[in-house]
């Protein structure tokens, strides 16, 4: 049963465990539906979402809508248990294998993006534009978990722009190795973006191949690792 406007809307928090971060990737969770019955000019494809692993750093998350938080206007929590197959590992770099940065700053504009949409009811697809960021430490392969936490400043809804501050820790939640600061998102119509009407229309990759590459170059890291 598609939630009723009701259902979501009124909502003061929203968890979404390990099961709903798929959906949302996959773009079959019920918020989703809720999102397209509210607006049918909308396709699939406007639905605000997480990305597939390899660009995705969370696996679990706590929107908060209520007066709360350091600027009580709301905040977000996620979190990451870190496995050293992760993609970003054997990426970066050989013989270094860190999570970089912009992961984990990556992750908080997706966790600022998505608390946006849901409370905000906003029509658009996020958009990072500008922040403040502060870098400290590091994730290795054996660390066990990462704590996200963004905390909203000012939430402008007609001009369709979020503004936030946010931190990421590792370990424990008081380990903070990054911090940030005037972080600022926007919301924007594929109109806006010059997108075309379907992503199906301009992006057809040759998927063999892809997969091929992919291979190709796990394949070259676990020999670097196999014969040091």
């Amino acid at each position: 049963m598609i939630p009723t406007n009701k259902d979501y809307r009124n909502k003061l928090e929203i968890y979404l465990d390990s099961e709903d971060i798929e959906q949302l990737t996959l773009k079959q969770h019920p918020m989703q539906q809720w999102y397209l019955t509210e607006h049918p000019e909308l396709t699939k494809d406007d639905c605000f979402s997480f990305p597939l692993p390899y660009l995705r750093a969370l696996d679990e998350a706590h929107m908060n809508f209520e007066q709360k938080g350091v600027y009580r206007k709301g905040f977000a929590t996620a979190t990451l248990a870190v496995n050293p197959n992760d993609p970003w590992f054997y990426c970066h770099f050989l013989g270094d294998p860190v999570m970089p940065g912009s992961q984990g700053q990556d992750a908080i504009f997706q966790l600022a993006g998505v608390w946006g949409s849901i409370r905000g009811e906003i029509i658009g697809r996020p958009r990072a534009l500008a922040g403040q960021f502060n870098f400290s430490g590091q994730i290795f392969p054996y660390s066990k978990k990462v704590f996200y936490r963004i905390d909203i400043q000012r939430f402008l809804k007609k001009k369709r722009i979020l503004f936030f501050s946010g931190s990421i820790a590792v370990d424990r939640a008081d380990n903070f190795i990054y911090t940030f600061d005037n972080c600022k998102i926007g919301f924007y119509t594929k109109e806006e973006l010059g997108i075309e009407q379907r992503s199906h229309t301009y992006y057809q990759p040759n998927w063999e191949q892809v997969k091929t590459q992919q291979l190709h170059y796990i394949n070259q890291a676990e020999q670097y690792y196999e014969k040091p």
